[in-house]
């Protein structure tokens, strides 16, 4: 008998929120590691944008197994292969051996936990009058996790080293296993029918589509943002002078307002044109950064821009993947978003790596804030011209 699509819903956001909460702490541990292996915050960048970058790729062969098979199996092998990730990092000798851990294994960890798999199951699960709002809950997970999981890893980095703070960590993964148990689910297995419903045929479709390009364009621009800020906003302040709990406080803040940020965002997607409420984001997180580098910075000013920050941060998610699913169909949402994934996690490669590398060769991160402006406010002028128009694969699937 097939689980109600609430219980999909609590322990599929469950399964995010731990997986993405793990990967916002990041940045807090930059220094330490920095200190104790002898990297550069280039170095740093590296193992951080080499987990986005193996997340990226391997995303849509994630969601096209889960597609297949359903959820349940590639979220327990995802949560298996990140807390190997962990345990590796935290034992690592020198810098290859940590990037390996948490950059290579670390990435197909997240592949199979993170939101392109377990939204793809939320998604089908719910009924499709509540498909956007059900997507903003389990967006919003993610948050919930940031926002518990950042100052609890500031507080163990305060009383133990990096090493036994990353193995109690670590130790969370275990509960994926469990909280993936409910999320079985009928693998579509490649159901009998016209080539153009199989995966592949699903791809090419979306592939020859203009608009599904520039929600991949769009997509990255969100990826190179959101690396940027987590993985360096904690140093940068600690550059500035205030103590590492700042950088902890500002990140929580981000957690916090976005729980109800991007549940305000699925609800917006459900009400309003998905495109023009993304466009709307982005212009918003331009004009938090510039405010950010205008005003005087302070701890007030410093936790402001990340409540800020936080309502915009994965308000993208639910709008984005909604979106695949409204214009392309549900049936390969998993393969399709996670195509589209891709294209936020090299984004996301770039800002961590692009950031660290400026920083070490011009002892500042003025070229990136300017970057992340512009790309921003560009990425809002392409979402308004995306047709947001159901296409001949979607249509055929309500039939």
């Amino acid at each position: 008998m097939r689980r109600p699509w609430v219980t999909v819903l609590i322990c599929g956001s469950l399964v995010i929120a731990v997986s993405m909460g793990l990967r916002q702490v990041s940045g807090l541990f930059l220094r330490p590691v920095a200190m104790d292996l002898g990297l550069s915050r280039e170095g740093f960048g590296i193992a951080v944008a080499l987990q986005n970058l193996v997340w990226g790729l391997t995303q849509p062969f994630a969601g096209l197994l889960a597609d297949r098979y359903g959820a349940r199996p590639v979220v327990i092998v995802g949560a298996l292969l990140y807390l190997a990730g962990m345990l590796v990092s935290a034992a690592a000798p020198d810098g290859i051996v940590f990037a390996l851990g948490l950059g290579l294994l670390g990435g197909l960890g997240q592949s199979g936990t993170a939101f392109a798999v377990v939204l793809a199951v939320i998604g089908r699960a719910a009924p499709a009058e509540k498909r956007s709002a059900a997507l903003g809950l389990g967006s919003t997970a993610g948050s919930l996790g940031m926002f518990i999981l950042v100052p609890a890893t500031s507080a163990l980095l305060d009383i133990m080293s990096w090493r036994m703070a990353t193995v109690v960590l670590a130790g969370l993964l275990a509960t994926i296993v469990l909280l993936a148990l409910p999320l079985r689910e009928k693998g579509t297995r490649e159901a009998a029918g016209p080539s153009r419903f199989s995966a592949r045929g699903a791809a090419a479709e979306a592939a020859s589509d203009r608009d599904f390009w520039l929600l991949n364009i769009g997509f990255a621009v969100c990826g190179f943002q959101l690396a940027f800020i987590a993985t360096y906003l904690p140093t940068i302040l600690v550059d500035k002078g205030f103590p590492l709990s700042t950088g902890a406080a500002v990140l929580a803040a981000i957690g916090a307002f976005n729980i109800g940020g991007t549940y305000v965002a699925g609800l917006a997607g459900g009400r309003w044109m998905k495109t023009r409420v993304l466009a709307s984001l982005y212009i918003a997180r331009s004009a938090a950064m510039i405010a950010f580098l205008l005003i005087p910075l302070s701890s007030a000013s410093a936790i402001a821009f990340g409540a800020v920050m936080g309502l915009l941060w994965t308000g993208t998610v639910p709008l984005t993947n909604g979106l695949v699913a409204d214009l392309w169909g549900s049936r390969h949402l998993g393969f399709l978003f996670g195509i589209v994934y891709v294209g936020h996690q090299f984004g996301a490669f770039a800002g961590a790596w692009a950031a660290g590398f400026a920083f070490d060769r011009t002892g500042s991160f003025d070229a990136v804030w300017f970057a992340a402006i512009a790309a921003g406010i560009a990425t809002a002028i392409l979402h308004l011209m995306l047709r947001e128009e159901p296409r001949p694969l979607a249509l055929a699937e309500r039939t």
